[in-house]
């Protein structure tokens, strides 16, 4: 598991001292509203802990990230590969394929100046290119406008045929192929939204 940069962030495994913020986003109803009811602070820090024991095994369950403002050197937001939430819901193959989840969580105050975008492309290419992944699979609450709005902007595939109509949840997808024929050379602003949290996946800590 490594750290890695873009141009404004640093992405790192998770460590003890982001225990504090940790527990924040899970705690605060504003981060919460739109994956489910807060935590109390103690079924937070167990989740933390679980998170960093996590990152020691050397076998992949789920590798937790920091994200981290490299201009302030302040920590504004956590981001996820699961492989255990991966075998839930995913794409049909035909063939087995190494696929996992993936899920952020960014503070507020992060919103509004591209960094969703740019932290969940870093942790995409960190996936495709280091650990081999074969799909990126994404879930988010229907009512969840900003991050539908992250994920359409970076290429993941929306199939109606694939959506579980018998709850509020979407899911998209997202694979090597397309990444090896990617090239992105600037993610534009469209509608910013400066209020909602950037959230996917509200199963990670579950």
């Amino acid at each position: 598991m490594h750290a890695f940069t873009t141009e404004r962030l640093l992405i790192r495994p998770l460590i003890s001292e982001d225990e504090h913020f940790y527990c924040y986003q899970y705690t605060d109803k504003k981060m919460m509203r739109i994956v489910g009811e807060p935590l109390t602070q103690e079924q937070a820090s167990a989740a933390f802990h679980r998170a960093l024991k996590a990152n020691k095994l050397e076998q992949d369950t789920v590798r937790t990230w920091a994200i981290v403002d490299k201009a302030t050197n302040d920590i504004i937001g956590t981001q996820a590969l699961s492989w255990l939430a991966a075998k839930q819901a995913t794409k049909p193959s035909s063939l087995p394929i190494e696929q996992v989840e993936i899920g952020i969580m960014l503070a507020t105050k992060a919103n509004g100046k591209l960094l969703p975008e740019e932290a969940v492309s870093a942790i995409m290419e960190y996936g495709f290119k280091q650990l081999n992944i074969n799909r990126i699979n994404a879930f988010y609450a229907n009512k969840n406008r900003a991050t539908q709005r992250i994920l359409k902007k970076i290429g993941y595939i929306f199939e109606p045929s694939l959506q579980d109509n018998t709850t509020d949840n979407g899911y998209q997808y997202f694979d090597q192929h397309q990444w090896n024929g990617m090239i992105i050379t600037q993610l534009f602003p469209e509608e910013i939204d400066k209020t909602e949290p950037t959230v996917t996946d509200s199963r990670l800590t579950v």
